[in-house]
């Protein structure tokens, strides 16, 4: 019983490839939630044909009006989801058959201080980009454990809604699940790396897409340690 939420904004053929490697999912989860951030391709038409096919599991589809960045859309996925643990995938990933069980089991059977569990991000396609990401483990959650990338992760969904989500100053994908996670840690809450909860990423071999990638995710770490640093007291 777990709710999982994908942002998605104009990326329709990875968007698709990812749709049916969730067909894969054993177990499947209870719902599936995309928001899409009012994309200009073809996404929303391949968005309303998934939703007619029965895949045995619940959809809900948003579309919103403006774009507001991934912070925004997986806060509106997080309000809609009706169950006690949320899932979060990029639309860029391609998910294992049993990612759902791998992901879940530590907060089924873990501590009640345990909110989050993130998973091990592979290379879908193998080249000296994706092979920086997968070495260094870039999009994985680090030894200290004080954050976790949206990109392939779960959380227990009450105490999202009791810090309001993630920061949506932060428009762009960077920073805003860092922001997040110190904001849970600040609370007393930790969170566990399982190796075996894999997904395959289809990381840009465009030079430039990296060092763009790169800026983003320190303006954006940047934005979430200064915005927790205003909120700690003096």
């Amino acid at each position: 019983m777990i709710s999982l939420v994908i942002p998605t904004f104009n990326r329709l053929m990875k968007l698709f490839r990812l749709l049916k490697s969730l067909n894969r999912l054993k177990p499947k989860p209870y719902e599936i939630i995309i928001i899409d951030d009012n994309s200009t391709d073809q996404t929303p038409e391949l968005l309303k044909r998934w939703r007619e096919r029965t895949n045995g599991f619940k959809k809900k589809i948003i579309f919103k009006s403006q774009n507001k960045g991934p912070a925004h859309s997986r806060n509106v996925g997080i309000k809609r989801a009706s169950h006690d643990l949320v899932a979060f995938l990029d639309d860029d990933v391609v998910v294992t058959p049993d990612w759902i069980e791998k992901i879940t089991n530590p907060l089924l059977n873990g501590n009640r201080n345990l909110v989050g569990v993130g998973g091990v991000v592979k290379a879908l396609k193998k080249h000296i980009i994706s092979q920086y990401y997968v070495i260094h483990k870039i999009l994985e959650a680090p030894k200290q454990l004080n954050y976790l990338p949206t990109v392939n992760c779960c959380f227990k969904r009450g105490h999202l809604m009791d810090i309001g989500g993630f920061n949506t100053a932060i428009s762009f994908a960077g920073g805003e699940d860092t922001g997040l996670c110190l904001r849970l840690k600040k609370k007393g809450f930790y969170f566990q790396k399982v190796q075996d909860a894999i997904v395959y990423h289809d990381f840009s071999p465009n030079f430039l897409d990296f060092c763009r990638t790169w800026v983003r995710y320190g303006k954006g770490t940047h934005l979430a340690i200064h915005n927790l640093r205003r909120e700690l007291p003096d």
